[in-house]
């Protein structure tokens, strides 16, 4: 080891460090800590903790929530080396477990509903030894906590930031749904301390004192400030004898919440291996999933939902090798999935109120799919799993019990589901695909027969779930008006597969018909369009195009929208097997009469949700116009600045657009008095120059939409020299002129000739 940091120098020295760039800041960190004694380290961890998650300074902390590998690959690597499992920070975090040193975390840090169990004595035995009781109130102030479990806690409390609404980086990744570092992270951690295999090995292994030290108990017990409530739990549960019930003490689990521990003389070696995977499902399940989603005034961000469907779906890998673990982890194993069970569905139906309806819920979709197909997550799908091929495991019969104590997660979240389906626009592809996942897991014949028998036998068993008064309250939410549904029946109280439900997705299924038939209406005029241009561009440019395998905007849109009316047939094929409905009832034809447009309603092009007083006129919002509304919008964004595409040179085209740029600054006014000229050095300029246009794009840095504009006059844009087409054609005349002429230049100076004429024709005919 280095020479030891004097003890006065090491506060300056470490404010000095952690101000450093990124990659400095990283090396130095890994100095300093070689240099210090365990009782420095002990001192500087804390303030490096808190400046890694921006605790009572900037939120972005270290950036491991706006850092991906398409943005910043360098600084992505980094810090995945350095926080991950056998990165020198975990090192550190052992190192300190030596002598058990501990650290203090204010509660007010936590989410208020977890806070609110904690103080109520309702919080499992886990949490018994970590609490610390102020005297005087009698109330938890603080969790006392080893290095390991301080740090693990804030990663999993950094999730929770807005950094979405604050940070126009975090926004991107939002919206575009980018994996950034800490998305890495979670899954490396969950995939080492929850592991799949039940031999596998938890890094790091070498270290001393792994045993948390029991906290003593206050004399005094802690006292509910009010009358705890008792949770049912499903006679189902008791076969595997995983859940007990139990009071409102500190030492007693609740709903599931059970601490693998056990009074036996083997309890304390068994923990010193499984005390980090008890710690790290405790720490993501209890402050994950009781994250209060109607009460929180922000959305939480798309990369939150997708680190909570990475958590679903190693749970369910870790519970379901229970059988196979014979080690100290099969008892944290065998109630790791009701841990999330009774939380679970009241997270994902506040998601479902509240989130956009647009291609982001798919994020949500995917986490509920997730959880209700445990036996996706088996060693043995593993194995079978290849990636060019579609697996779908068998759902065998252990799985049954799962399916009768979740049931309510199959049917009620269906229902919930399926009026947001009928709201979407169906000319993105995305919202199709969508519907797609949700009608392929639900079409699946042995999965409907074990719905179809378990509802059935289990109606109305809707227990188990945090909390029963939360769950009636859900239940009892009428559906969103202006739907397809009928709204004089309360989708929550109908069963999945009932008369009345069949009625409903009839309903539902015609909509989507008529959403599908739209679109082939759409592709076909689009078509007509393109076939228009062609015959008015001249066979040069068309052959020109044809060769090199350039499409326009139209043809890329044609070619989007041509998928989608056989993934909707797919999904209607689906339902109908799945529900009963007779297709002879849905109108599957390419062509149908134009649907009579409502009395009062203007013209498309004209349309408004407002009324002459600005005041939105909700008896418009119906599926039909919101579609046929969304087909009249149109992308206007300067085709020089979109991103670079996968046949351009991203150098070149840099480069061209610098030098686009400077010609138009400069000589801006003479291009546009050039454009506008009426004779034909006008016409000549008006096939050279792009032509003016209005950029609109929306503006959501104030917390709400807004539409703004931008006036982009004719300019000169050279981006097309750097595609590869066009390298590729003024490389083969470069090669003609060598090989005909002697000349490389020669070459070139024909094909610019031809250019010219060809320009100069089209302008003369133009």
């Amino acid at each position: 080891m280095s020479q030891t940091m004097p003890p006065e120098n090491l506060s300056s020295r470490l404010l000095t460090v952690l101000s450093l760039p990124l990659f400095e800041r990283v090396h130095e960190l890994r100095i300093l800590f070689d240099r210090c004694s365990l009782r420095q380290v002990h001192e500087i961890f804390p303030h490096v903790v808190h400046s890694i998650f921006g605790i009572d300074g900037n939120p972005l902390g270290w950036g491991l929530r706006t850092t991906t590998l398409e943005n910043n690959p360098l600084q992505f690597q980094t810090l995945n080396q350095f926080f991950g499992v056998c990165g020198p920070w975990m090192h550190v975090c052992h190192r300190l477990l030596v002598d058990q040193y501990k650290f203090e975390l204010d509660i007010n840090l936590l989410p208020a509903k977890f806070v609110s169990l904690l103080q109520n004595g309702q919080s499992p035995s886990f949490y018994a030894e970590l609490i610390n009781v102020e005297t005087m109130m009698h109330q938890i102030s603080t969790l006392s906590l080893n290095a390991f479990d301080f740090y693990v806690i804030h990663f999993v409390l950094h999730a929770l930031q807005p950094l979405h609404s604050i940070n126009p980086i975090a926004m991107q990744i939002h919206n575009v749904r980018s994996k950034t570092v800490y998305l890495k992270l979670v899954a490396e951690y969950l995939n080492n301390f929850l592991p799949l295999v039940p031999d596998a090995r938890i890094e790091p292994v070498h270290f001393s004192s792994g045993i948390k030290a029991p906290q003593p108990l206050p004399a005094q017990a802690l006292q509910p400030q009010r009358q705890p409530r008792y949770i049912k739990i499903p006679s189902s549960y008791g076969n595997g004898g995983n859940v007990s019930v139990g009071g409102g003490s500190p030492s007693a689990s609740v709903g599931g919440n059970i601490s693998p521990q056990s009074n036996s003389p083997n309890a304390s070696s068994h923990r010193a291996y499984a005390w980090r995977s008890e710690s790290v499902l405790h720490f993501f399940v209890d402050i994950w999933l009781r994250y209060d989603i109607e009460s929180e005034h922000h959305l939480p961000s798309s990369d939150f939902v997708r680190g909570v469907r990475t958590l679903v779906k190693q749970v369910h890998f870790f519970a379901n090798g229970a059988q196979l673990d014979h080690s100290s982890l099969c008892a944290l194993r065998k109630v790791s999935l009701s841990m999330v069970k009774v939380r679970i569905y009241a997270f994902i139906v506040g998601l479902i109120d509240r989130w956009p309806l647009d291609s982001s819920l798919m994020v949500v979709l995917e986490l509920w799919l997730s959880y209700i197909q445990p036996w996706r997550y088996t060693i043995a799908a593993l194995n079978n799993k290849t990636p060019s091929l579609s697996y779908r495991p068998p759902i065998s019969s252990c799985f049954d019990g799962f399916i009768i104590d979740n049931i309510i997660m199959y049917t009620h979240v269906f229902t919930q589901l399926m009026p947001h389906f009928g709201r979407l626009d169906y000319t993105v592809y995305r919202n199709a695909f969508m519907l797609y996942r949700l009608a392929t897991i639900f079409s699946q014949h042995d999965l409907v027969d074990k719905l179809q028998r378990f509802e059935q036998i289990h109606a109305g068993n809707a227990f188990g779930f945090d909390s029963p008064q939360r769950q009636v309250n859900i239940m009892n939410k009428s559906v969103s008006p202006g739907t397809q549904w009928n709204q004089s029946v309360n989708t929550s109280s109908v069963k999945l597969f009932s008369y009345t439900m069949q009625t409903q997705m009839e309903t539902f299924l015609l909509v989507i018909s008529m959403a599908r038939n739209s679109v082939l209406r759409d592709i076909a005029k689009l078509r007509n369009e393109i076939a228009e241009r062609q015959r008015s561009e001249g066979f040069l440019k068309n052959f020109y195009k044809k060769i090199f395998g350039e499409c326009t905007q139209e043809e890329v849109t044609v070619r989007e929208f041509s998928r989608i009316p056989e993934v909707l047939r797919q999904c209607i094929d689906a339902f109908c097997r799945t529900f009963n409905v007779d297709q002879a009832n849905l109108s599957m034809h390419e062509t149908l009469p134009e649907e009579p447009s409502m009395p009062s309603a203007p013209a498309v092009q004209n349309f408004s949700f407002f009324d002459a007083s600005d005041t939105l006129d909700t008896s418009k919002l119906n599926p039909h116009q919101m579609s046929l509304n969304a087909s009249s919008l149109h992308a206007a964004v300067d085709p020089a600045t979109l991103p670079i595409q996968t046949n351009e040179v991203r150098a070149l085209v840099r480069m061209l657009h610098f030098v686009s740029e400077k010609i138009n600054k400069k000589y801006g006014s003479q291009l546009q008095g050039f454009y506008v000229r009426d004779d034909y050095f006008g016409k000549v300029s008006r096939q050279l120059l792009y032509a003016p246009m209005t950029e609109q794009w929306f503006d959501k840095s104030s917390g709400h939409v807004e539409i703004c504009e931008n006036l982009v006059p004719p300019r000169v844009c050279l981006r097309p020299l750097g595609s590869i087409s066009a390298l590729t054609t003024i490389g083969c005349s470069m090669i003609l002129g060598q090989l005909v002429w002697g000349s490389p230049l020669l070459g070139i100076f024909i094909l610019a000739t031809v250019l010219i004429v060809y320009i100069m024709l089209q302008a003369l005919f133009s």
